[in-house]
C-alpha cells in the first residue's frame, strides 16, 4: 500500500539508463565475435499487458470505480545458449503503470487489486542469475517477493494479500516488492526436496538508487519442502524477515522491525480436475506495527471444463488483524473465474466482499474485471 507521499519519491533517476547502456554495449562488443545464430537463440523476450477495471458498488469510504493499466517488457540472455558458459542469466524488466488506486472509496488497508502502484515508467529489474549445480546466486536490481513469501497457488487472486502478506508490506512500505524493487543478493540451495534461500535487500525500494548504502536494508530467510503424498503434492514454506531502519527514515520507509511467516499448498487431481489449496499465517507483533496478525486461504480449480481447459476459478479469504481501531480486524473473501478467451488472451471477473475496511469502515461490495494479455 502506497499513499500520495509516495509520489515525489517514484522518478527514474539518469543512472539507471546510464547502466542499462553500459550492459548493453558491453553485451552487444563482447557478442560481435559470436556465431550469430547462438547469440538469436540466447535472447528471450516477454511482455504482460493488463487493463484492470475497479467499482466499489457500496459501502467503503464512498462508491466509485477507477481503472489501471499496466505493461511490463522483459528481456533475457542466457549465456549457455550464446555458448559461453552454462548456468548464466541477465534479466531485464520495465514496468509502465497508469492508474487510479480503489483504495481511496474501498477504505481498505490490503489492497483488492494486486496491479495498483503509483503512475510511473520505470526500470524494474536487473538482475545476474547463476547457477551451480544445486545452488544458485542473483545478484541486481530484484523484486524479492518472486521469491520469498510467494504462493504459486494463489497467484490468480486479485487482492494484494494473497501474493505479499501484508504483515509486510503494511507494515513496511517500502519492502521490495510490486511496483518496486531494490539492490539486493540472493542464494539459494536445493536438495532432496529442499530449498533454503537467504537474501539481502536495502531497505529503500521506492528510490533503489539513492544512496542504497545509507537507507537499511532488509533481510530474508526461507526454508521450503516439498514432496508427492497421497497422490498429490505438497510445498511447505516457512519465513523470517528482518526491517532496519535509521530513525530519520522510519516514517516512510518502514520501522525497525520483524516478523515471520508460513505457506503451506497442495495440489492434486481427481477426475481429471486439477485443485489446489493453500494456508498462509504470517506474524509482526512488534508494538510499532499497525498490522501484527495476518490469515489467508483459499482454493483453486482447474480444468473442470472439458471444452475450455484454459480456465481456472477460485474462493479465498484474507484477514488481517489491526491496531487502534473501532474493528480488529479486516477481512476480504474474494471468488474469480479467469477465462482463457484466445491465445495469449484472458478475461478475469473477480468480486471482493470487504468486511470493516481498514478497521472502520462499512462493509464493501467491490466488483474488478481484468483483461490480461502475455506474449514471448
Amino acid at each position: 500500500m502506497y499513499t500520495d507521499r509516495h509520489i515525489t519519491m517514484c522518478r527514474t533517476h539518469r543512472p539507471v539508463w546510464l547502466l542499462c547502456l553500459g550492459i548493453c554495449a558491453l553485451t552487444c562488443q563482447t557478442v560481435s565475435t559470436a556465431d550469430a545464430a547462438s547469440l538469436s537463440n540466447a535472447f528471450s523476450w516477454n511482455l504482460h499487458l493488463s487493463v484492470d477495471g475497479a467499482d466499489n458498488f457500496s459501502g467503503g469510504a464512498a462508491p466509485g470505480a477507477v481503472g489501471n493499466a499496466t505493461g511490463k517488457a522483459g528481456f533475457a540472455f542466457n549465456t549457455a545458449r550464446a555458448g559461453w558458459w552454462s548456468g548464466g542469466r541477465l534479466v531485464t524488466e520495465f514496468l509502465a503503470i497508469k492508474n487510479s488506486s480503489p483504495e481511496k472509496y474501498v477504505g481498505d488497508i490490503q489492497g483488492v487489486n494486486n496491479l495498483t502502484g503509483l503512475n510511473r515508467g520505470a526500470l524494474y529489474k536487473l538482475y545476474y542469475r547463476q547457477n551451480m549445480g544445486n545452488a544458485t546466486l542473483r545478484a541486481g536490481l530484484i523484486s524479492a517477493n518472486d521469491y520469498f513469501d510467494a504462493s504459486g497457488v494463489a497467484s490468480r487472486f486479485l487482492n494484494v494479500s494473497f501474493g505479499f502478506t501484508p504483515t509486510i508490506g503494511v507494515n513496511v512500505p517500502a519492502a521490495s516488492s510490486y511496483p518496486f524493487s531494490s539492490l539486493g543478493v540472493m542464494g539459494s540451495y536445493s536438495a532432496h526436496g529442499w530449498t533454503a534461500m537467504s537474501g539481502v535487500f536495502e531497505g529503500d525500494a521506492i528510490h533503489p538508487l539513492r544512496n542504497p548504502y545509507h537507507r537499511g536494508d532488509m533481510i530474508l530467510l526461507e526454508a521450503d519442502r516439498s514432496e508427492s503424498v497421497d497422490g498429490g503434492h505438497y510445498t511447505v514454506k516457512v519465513g523470517a524477515w528482518q526491517n532496519s531502519q535509521i530513525p530519520q527514515y522510519q516514517s516512510a520507509l518502514g520501522n525497525d522491525t520483524s516478523g515471520l511467516y508460513s505457506i503451506e499448498e497442495y495440489r492434486w487431481k481427481q477426475d481429471g480436475m486439477a485443485w489446489g489449496g493453500f494456508l498462509e499465517l504470517c506474524a509482526a507483533p512488534n508494538p510499532v506495527n499497525t498490522l501484527p496478525w495476518y490469515l489467508g486461504a483459499g482454493l483453486r480449480l482447474r480444468h473442470f471444463w472439458l471444452a475450455r481447459p484454459g480456465d481456472s476459478l477460485g474462493i479465498g479469504m484474507a484477514r488481517a488483524w489491526l491496531r487502534g481501531t473501532p474493528h480488529r480486524a479486516e477481512t476480504d473473501v474474494e471468488c474469480y473465474y479467469s477465462a482463457k478467451i484466445i491465445s495469449h488472451l484472458y478475461l478475469q471477473p473477480d468480486v471482493q466482499y470487504v468486511i470493516h475496511p481498514s478497521g472502520s469502515y462499512p462493509n464493501a461490495l467491490v466488483g474488478l474485471l481484468r483483461l490480461r494479455m502475455r506474449f514471448s
